[in-house]
């Protein structure tokens, strides 16, 4: 005797491609997603390199050893682990295209100092740090928006006096 089904029933074919069809959707996407974080990382390493490269150059003398804004080839404001208030207010002088070349970065940077009591203290009397136009150590945030952001921060003597330089690198 035979029988014959009246209900259909799609079990093995078309549920076989369908759970195919969605974990390749998921493995896609979790792929995907991997990617974007490596990416993110290498870049977030490149920031902190560059920064930390950025750091050491302005913590050593620089070249020449008493290198203006005119002949610098390396820029540095530091002699004996002091900060040397004539070679900062030479930074201060040199154009930010120039001292990027100089840094061998392409991301922006902004230097500036903190002292004991975490205030700022100013390179002279009209410049807070140095570096991108128009950026100041509270508005990095919201004028330029940054994808990444990195700072490293450093112990320097400053006018006797322990104090903080900080750097902010970003893309």
């Amino acid at each position: 005797m035979l029988f014959i089904l009246t209900k259909a029933q799609v079990f093995s074919i078309d549920l076989i491609i369908g759970i195919i069809i969605f974990g390749s959707a998921i493995l896609i996407y979790y792929k995907s997603a991997t990617n974007l974080s490596d990416q993110d990382e290498a870049l977030l390493d490149d920031l902190l390199i560059d920064a930390k490269t950025i750091s050491s150059s302005l913590m050593s003398q620089g070249y020449p050893y008493n290198w203006s804004k005119d002949d610098v080839v390396r820029i540095g404001i530091s002699n004996d682990n002091r900060i040397n208030e004539t070679k900062l207010e030479e930074f201060s002088m040199i154009s930010y295209k120039e001292s990027r070349k100089l840094f061998g970065t392409i991301y922006d940077y902004y230097v500036f100092f903190r002292g004991r009591n975490n205030n700022i203290i100013s390179f002279n009397e009209s410049l807070e740090g140095v570096g991108k136009p128009g950026v100041n150590s509270t508005n990095i945030q919201t004028v330029e928006n940054p994808k990444k952001l990195v700072k490293v921060t450093r112990l320097v003597i400053k006018d006797l006096d322990i104090a903080k330089m900080v750097i902010y690198l970003w893309y």
